[in-house]
């Protein structure tokens, strides 16, 4: 176990006269037993040296497993096997397993490997990196700038898709569609890939999103669909959903969703006109019903919507319990940073339906030494077999936070500053 704090009290007696006044006129953070860490909890961040880097801490103790410059190792694309054994990241526009109980790391295949000559363009989004392992930590799914590949431990592996590429001409789309008159002015237009997600131990989910522009045409690219990809084939099997679902998360064949109306142009009518659910929406839904046509058919076991939780809102978190796969959120009732009072649900994994939701406060927020989670909604890690979570807070700390009690504490390390907490193990 590491050291643990109580939270800080709200003490204005022993400041001076005018900290008085605006410390009592603040908010006051409940004042809760922080929870002990216990186990071994991986941290990706930057070291005051400003290169990135990936720490193992034990009692307290952090050793560093990776380290390069940050614009060599960019940390969305650090992930941990579920066993522990193995860390997969991406350097230098390579994809990497290193095997940490032998220090052995594959060799890096380069991202553009059997990539058409046209997504490689120098203009293309770069985006974020990211790697998922599956279910069983037998493979690894990378998403990089040139698209989705995966392999497995040994360093086998392929691409399952290269990111989308669309040929435009002045004033038209599809260039392999036209006539080539000369006046007109060629120019392509890319397509940004979502993190690919494993629903189950052979099917990918990810986003196409058509957001890019092509500068002197002003048109998108035309993909902006949710695509399962099967990989348990020789040859990759890609389906292209009629709409685009926005997947934030998985956990077996369950897949949490953003809900976009977006779709392809093939797409119609819109799922949005069959349905009472407005766009945002978020949902949890089998990856079989992805397609809008079979949840039309059967919305009340196809998807369940989620709005009661709060999930969607500002400092939201939540996460899959890895054994039963049931999802726990903890959402602010306020946005107001003031206000500690989250509502905390946790809900089955297939059904979607509410197991249990009670209002706890949290020791986290304005006047606490911990803040709220960076970005909007954020999947928290969870620690093996608790109901304790641990994120990256906007100020670049580790948070650890029981939702059982509501405590909060900080995970020490050298980091200058975490940007995600990417694996917890039990010693």
């Amino acid at each position: 176990m590491i050291r643990s704090a109580r939270t800080v009290r709200a003490a204005c007696a022993a400041a001076a006269l005018l900290a008085v006044s605006a410390c009592s006129s603040g908010p006051t953070p409940p004042d809760l037993a922080a929870p002990q860490v216990t186990g071994t909890v991986y941290v990706a961040g930057t070291a005051a040296d400003g290169s990135s880097t990936v720490w193992q801490v034990t009692r307290g103790a952090a050793k560093p497993l990776l380290s390069e410059g940050a614009q060599i190792l960019p940390l969305t694309s650090v992930s941990l096997s579920p066993d522990g054994a193995h860390l997969a990241y991406v350097s230098a526009n390579s994809l990497y397993v290193k095997d940490l109980r032998t220090g052995a790391v594959l060799p890096g295949r380069l991202a553009a490997d059997a990539v058409p000559e046209a997504a490689a363009d120098p203009g293309m989004p770069q985006g974020s990196p990211c790697s998922v392992w599956s279910p069983d930590g037998k493979r690894v799914a990378f998403t990089v700038q040139r698209g989705v590949f995966v392999f497995d431990t040994a360093g086998t592996g392929s691409r399952v898709s290269g990111r989308p590429v669309s040929a435009w001409r002045e004033g038209r789309r599809d260039l392999r569609n036209l006539a080539s008159p000369p006046t007109y002015h060629d120019a392509r237009a890319t397509s940004e890939m979502t993190c690919a997600h494993w629903a189950g131990a052979s099917r990918l989910v990810f986003d196409r999103v058509g957001q890019d522009r092509a500068e002197s045409i002003g048109s998108a690219a035309e993909a902006n669909t949710t695509t399962l990809a099967r990989v348990d084939a020789k040859a990759p099997q890609l389906t292209n959903l009629s709409a685009r679902w926005s997947a934030s998360d998985t956990c077996g064949d369950r897949v949490l969703l953003d809900y976009h109306p977006e779709q392809s142009p093939a797409a119609t009518p819109s799922p949005v006109a069959n349905s009472a659910r407005r766009p945002g929406t978020p949902l949890l839904m089998a990856a079989s019903s992805l397609d809008y046509r079979a949840y039309a058919d059967s919305p009340q076991t196809a998807a369940e919507a989620l709005t009661s939780t709060g999930i969607a809102a500002e400092g939201s978190v939540w996460y899959f319990a890895p054994d039963t796969c049931r999802l726990t959120t903890a959402a602010p009732k306020s946005a107001d940073e003031g206000t500690y009072d989250y509502l905390v649900t946790t809900l089955d994994g297939k059904t979607g339906k509410t197991v249990q939701q009670r209002t706890l406060p949290l020791a986290v927020g304005a006047g606490s030494p911990l803040a709220r989670p960076a970005g909007g909604h954020v999947t928290a890690l969870a620690a093996p077999g608790g109901h304790t979570i641990a994120y990256a807070t906007r100020d670049g700390k580790i948070a650890v936070v029981d939702l059982g009690s509501g405590g909060a504490t900080e995970l020490k390390g050298p980091w200058k500053n975490a940007v995600s907490a990417v694996g917890w193990r039990s010693n």
